[in-house]
This record gives C-alpha cells, structure tokens and sequence, in this order.
C-alpha cells in the first residue's frame, strides 16, 4: 500500500509532465518509477553526507 507522501510524489512527478488528472496507466507507472527512483536517489545521497 502507498503512503500518503508517496501518492503525492507521484502527483507531482505526473502534473510536472502536463499530465492533467490520473493520466494513463502508462503515465502513472512511469510517474511510480521516477518517483521510486528519485527517493533511492535521495537516501544514498544522505547516507554519503553522513560518511567520512
């Protein structure tokens, strides 16, 4: 089940693209993909911060 923060993320990443409403289901997996990706991206990103 998706959070509620992840459903948003998702959202945005579709209106980002001009996406108007819920878009197709290709839309959307493409917006779950990027919206995966991006937050992977993120977490590695503040585990090298922490790392010296």
């Amino acid at each position: 089940m998706k959070s509620e923060e992840t459903k948003r993320q998702e959202r945005e990443i579709l209106k980002s693209f001009g996406v108007q409403g819920k878009g197709t289901p290709e839309q959307r997996e493409a917006a779950e993909v990027i919206a995966a990706r991006t937050n992977e991206a993120m977490n590695q990103g503040r585990r090298k911060m922490y790392v010296y």
